[in-house]
């Protein structure tokens, strides 16, 4: 019935609130109309007020004999009364006249630098006259001539452009000869500055027309006064439709009412017509004739907003419909106070049931009823709410608990609590005892597991639950099972009183929460366990490839965990915001066990490359041979050319010298095998004079060779044997291509920036020799970086979980340099994690202080970190994080546990 009441008000007043608007729309309508008389007879007057002085200042001028002479000299003595013309009247651009051989003489006010820019006229003219046909000795050409303000020549020039302009030609000339009195033109183009208005002319006779043009800009002020008094937008034109001026005096005004015109296609019967621009607003257009003195011929436009129009009735109909909103709540309030109190209960039940619906589970107050069914109804329902509540209760802590160890006492109090018990335990099974994790209540004498397991097994594994009683204490037993059937725990709550059935059927719905705990947790544990197994059995055998380096994979993710949990401690300022948590330190370690990865595809032999010349074995050894042969045919060659029978003592001595030679030259070279020392350019220089020295092959090399040896060794040609070769050279066979998917593009998916060399290896013996620094080629040394690749793209084909997802980049970035310059992503600082930053800092400081490498003497602790220090300055480390790392007690604490001193 209320709703009733209320609605029969709120369609009265409806009704007449917009029976209201319509009369108030129609009223400003009507007063549109008016405005539109108003305003039409207010723009004829000004533009009226505006044209007619100068139409008089025409006629005056019409009647001076000077102006009609064709003289220059005539026009210029009359220049001052015509410059004072122009002065005092700003609306006029020009005066001039035009006479009946072409004759043309003009004074043009310049208000600009913009006029002075067309006329070529310099900064300080103020007037410029144009003059042809005047001057017989000038021919046919225009003349400009600059004044300043006194109207003294600054200068004269022959026109630029206008040499062909014939005054003749032009219509306020043509119009003249028509017609006598003042007349003006339509809307046109001005000759000389592009600009549009209108000329007033009037003809003084023998040919002769004295005019001035009117800029349409000049009107623009007084449009502009009436659009802003109005509110409203105002537009003249002329008859055919070419504007003449509007409020704005831009192309936007032009623009507006054209839009308007061809957004609508309506008749032209009425004076008002409602129109709608692009936009898709409303706009009350109306448009009049201009009732002017002398001058016929111009419309006014005139445009209102609607929303200005009919701002009025606009107000009043929101206030109307206010009004009427108020009362229909007013009506709506008063019926449903005075509604029967049987319905208010009805009323109150469904909210509950609602409520209940939409898991609502907010205390009512009772209805204190008199009606038995009514007050059942309501017991009812609050049953269903206490029970509904708990269990939700339960869902929502079990789902916002991460920690699984906390889950197990958490799904014990509230099991316990909807069974009403007073203590409680739960117990698990790990397939051999039975061990209790979690308790509730204080602790009794009693230990109801074994009375639990004195049952037959058919009832233990039968039945959900079971009660067993002892001296007046009630035990309910429920055993706890997975998914697959496998025997997880014992759940047992105990209490003074007997169990009813309803609290035994909940309590067995909700102990499946401990036994999906009991499950998650054991399956987790076992996961992390499999997963720790599996990255630690990949870091070892990556140490199991190389002997020399068995421990780097074991002693980095030891220092990086150290230098973590100092920067979590620290108060410096560089690690401010560091924050560490569980998972943030799983994730630390799981990315430090797993940095070096993609050692597993490195080949053993360039991580443990020792010498130079060192690939599967060290080709030292071939050299060695090749010595020993050119010391053989050194000494055949001696033999054979001097006396068979012996040597004598000279050539003995000659062959000697050759020997010692060659065991220099050995020696020299065996020690540029090593890595230890930086290759002077004289080294280099006798490395190639070494490598020149001969000797003869009678064996065919290509015998017994691979397929892809033989491929490499395509381009050398057959040899004739016996043949000359170098001692030392490198082949085409020595240049190993890289295959096409072992390179990236520059836009790769993992964002690598490292330059990768063409070959795959180049083991060219005279290169390989000539290595600068170390014993590594740069087709070795980034098969040695590449590792850090194949770890990014190893982790992130991983599918780790969210909590982990930042492991790639932390294992993945400890090549990288903090100036932006390390590999294999050459990323800037400020996109490295510091754990990731001080995962670099341990990875330089083990392999500096490691002294289990083939190639290297491990450094000091103070060596190292000077080292160190140097490179954090260089921008190869984070100097802050170093700092921290270096003034701490980690390097003694490293150097007690992994260096024995």
């Amino acid at each position: 019935m209320q709703f009733q009441m209320g609605g029969l008000v709120l369609i009265v007043g409806l009704l007449f609130s917009l029976g209201s608007y319509a009369v108030l729309s129609k009223m400003a309508e009507n007063d549109s109309e008016r405005a539109l008389q108003l305003i039409t007879a207010e723009s004829g007057n000004a533009v009226n007020h505006l044209l007619q002085p100068a139409a008089t200042l025409l006629n005056l001028l019409s009647n001076v004999p000077d102006l009609k002479t064709g003289s220059e000299q005539d026009w210029v003595y009359r220049l001052p009364a015509q410059a004072s013309l122009l002065r005092d009247n700003k609306m006029l651009n020009s005066v001039y006249v035009g006479g009946p051989q072409g004759q043309f003489l003009l004074l043009r006010t310049l208000r600009n630098q913009e006029d002075r820019n067309r006329f070529n006229a310099p900064p300080e003219a103020r007037w410029e006259l144009q003059i042809q046909r005047i001057n017989k000795e000038e021919g046919e050409d225009q003349y400009w001539v600059s004044l300043d303000e006194k109207l003294k020549v600054l200068g004269r020039q022959r026109a630029t452009f206008g040499s062909k302009f014939d005054s003749r030609t032009r219509p306020w000339y043509q119009a003249s000869k028509e017609r006598d009195g003042v007349l003006r033109t339509k809307v046109y183009q001005f000759y000389s500055t592009g600009k549009y208005g209108v000329t007033l002319a009037k003809s003084m006779g023998q040919g002769w027309v004295i005019a001035m043009d009117i800029m349409l800009d000049s009107i623009e002020p007084e449009l502009t006064r009436l659009a802003k008094a109005y509110t409203a937008r105002i537009s003249l034109l002329e008859e055919n439709g070419v504007t003449i001026s509007t409020d704005h005096g831009d192309k936007d005004g032009v623009a507006f009412f054209k839009s308007l015109v061809d957004t609508n296609q309506t008749g032209a019967d009425s004076t008002f017509k409602w129109m709608v621009d692009p936009k898709g607003q409303s706009w009350w257009v109306g448009e009049a004739i201009v009732p002017l003195e002398q001058f016929a011929g111009i419309k006014l436009h005139i445009a209102v907003l609607r929303d200005k129009l009919l701002a009025k009735a606009l107000y009043l109909r929101n206030l109307l419909l206010i009004a009427t909103l108020v009362l229909t709540v007013l009506t709506l309030l008063i019926a449903h106070r005075n509604a029967s109190r049987f319905a208010s209960v009805f009323q109150v039940l469904a909210e509950r049931a609602s409520a209940l619906i939409n898991f609502d589970f907010r205390h009512f107050k009772f209805t204190g009823t008199s009606i038995k069914e009514i007050a059942q109804l309501e017991d009812g329902l609050e049953q269903a709410r206490k029970t509904s509540s708990n269990f939700l209760h339960l869902l929502e802590k079990v789902s916002r608990e991460s920690n699984i160890e906390k889950l197990l006492p958490l799904v014990l109090e509230e099991t316990s609590d909807v069974a009403q018990g007073e203590n409680a335990w739960l117990y698990i099974y790990d397939g051999t005892e039975w061990v209790l994790r979690a308790q509730r209540g204080d602790a009794v004498d009693r230990d109801w597991l074994p009375e639990w397991l004195k049952l037959p097994a058919n009832i233990r594994s039968d039945n959900p639950s079971t009660v067993i009683s002892v001296e007046d204490h009630f035990a309910m037993m429920i055993p706890l099972a997975g998914r697959r059937g496998q025997k997880l725990g014992l759940l047992i709550i105990e209490r003074t009183s007997p169990f009813s059935e309803l609290h035994q059927n909940f309590a067995v719905a909700l102990s499946g929460f401990a036994a999906l705990t009991l499950e998650s947790r054991e399956m987790i544990a076992q996961q992390k366990m499999l997963f720790e197994s599996f990255i630690k059995l990949i870091a070892e055998a990556v140490d199991a490839k190389s002997p020399h380096t068995g421990g780097h994979c074991h002693r980095v993710p030891i220092l990086t965990e150290w230098l973590v949990e100092l920067a979590s401690v620290s108060e410096a300022q560089c690690v401010a915001n560091f924050k560490l948590d569980s998972e943030m330190r799983e994730a630390v370690h799981i990315a430090a066990w797993l940095h070096d990865c993609g050692k597993v595809v490195t080949p053993e032999y360039v991580v443990d490359k020792a010498t130079k010349l060192e690939t599967l074995y060290d080709r030292i050894h071939e050299i060695r041979m090749r010595f020993e042969v050119c010391k053989r045919e050194e000494e055949l060659a001696v033999w054979k050319s001097t006396y068979p029978q012996g040597l004598p003592e000279s050539a003995t001595e000659q062959l000697l010298v050759e020997l010692k030679t060659l065991d220099d030259d050995f020696a020299f070279i065996a020690q540029c095998n090593l890595g230890s020392e930086v290759v002077s350019e004289e080294v280099l220089d006798r490395i190639k004079k070494v490598a020149a020295r001969t000797w003869t092959r009678t064996l065919d090399d290509r015998l017994g060779l691979s397929h892809e040896e033989l491929k490499r060794r395509a381009g050398r040609g057959s040899d004739i044997l016996p043949t000359q070769e170098y001692l030392l050279s490198d082949q085409p066979e020595h240049k190993i291509a890289r295959p096409l998917s072992q390179s990236f593009s520059d836009d790769n998916p993992w964002g690598f920036k490292m330059q990768v060399p063409e070959l795959l290896y180049d083991r060219g013996e005279v290169k390989n020799l000539s290595i600068s620094r170390g014993t590594l080629t740069d087709e070795e040394r980034y098969k040695i970086n590449e590792h850090i690749v194949l770890t990014i793209k190893m982790l992130e084909a991983m599918p780790f979980p969210r909590h982990l997802a930042n492991v790639p980049e932390i294992a993945g970035g400890h090549h990288e340099r903090t100036d932006g310059r390390g590999y294999p992503r050459a990323v800037p600082a400020s996109s490295l994690s510091i754990p990731a930053r001080m995962m670099a800092i341990a990875d330089v400081f083990e392999a500096l202080t490691a002294t289990d490498r083939p190639y290297k003497v491990g450094k000091t602790i103070e060596e190292s970190l000077e080292i160190m220090h140097k490179m954090a300055q260089g921008g190869h480390l984070d100097l802050e994080l170093f700092e921290l790392f270096a003034k701490s007690e980690l390097p003694a604490r490293y150097k007690r546990e992994f260096l024995g001193n």
